[in-house]
């Protein structure tokens, strides 16, 4: 009886070993991929020989990173030299360039970005998302109900919308009734 405990105890032990080092070596995998895409981009800029898509990519690389400042300072070099006739590209990078001064906790940066996504792209739905969150975030019930509104414009069935939309408007209703008071 003793040994049959010890011999489970021993393969439950090595099946936790065997899958903790699996996905240590997959994130030492994934690290070093990361860097090595980094450098290469890197090395482009330094050469002078990239696009704006490698300088979105490498902005990528700094969000998956955490490291925003960077990022930053690399998408506002893409959005520099950006063709201007690409209307999706500029909104995408725009909505990312959002992202990322939310990140930062930024919030009226977050707040401009995604709404130049929003003009840019009016049907562009993860940025009227983003909004809505930020909005949401500083307590600016109105505007984020008048974003997760526009929301459902565009995706009327959306579970996750309606939840929020009606999550909103209760707290509009509560504080529309405590400043009554």
């Amino acid at each position: 009886m003793n040994s049959i405990f010890v011999l489970s105890y021993s393969i439950i032990l090595f099946s936790i070993l065997v899958v903790l080092t699996f996905y240590i070596a997959r994130q030492i995998l994934n690290s070093q991929k990361l860097e090595t895409n980094v450098k290469k981009l890197q090395k482009n800029l330094k050469q002078s020989v990239y696009s704006n898509d490698d300088l979105y990519k490498l902005g990528q690389l700094y969000l998956r990173k955490k490291l925003f400042n960077k990022a930053l300072l690399v998408f506002r070099e893409a959005l520099i030299c950006w063709d201007l006739n690409d209307k999706i590209g500029i909104g995408s990078l725009a909505n990312t360039i959002g992202f990322t001064y939310f990140k930062l906790k930024k919030y009226n940066f977050a707040i401009y970005y995604y709404k130049v996504a929003v003009k840019i792209l009016p049907d562009y739905l993860l940025a009227f998302k983003n909004l809505a969150f930020v909005y949401e975030s500083l307590s600016f019930f109105q505007d984020a109900s008048n974003c997760y509104q526009n929301c459902l414009a565009l995706d009327s069935t959306n579970d996750f919308f309606i939840n929020r939309l009606k999550l909103i408007q209760r707290q509009l209703v509560l504080e529309s009734t405590t400043s009554n008071k």
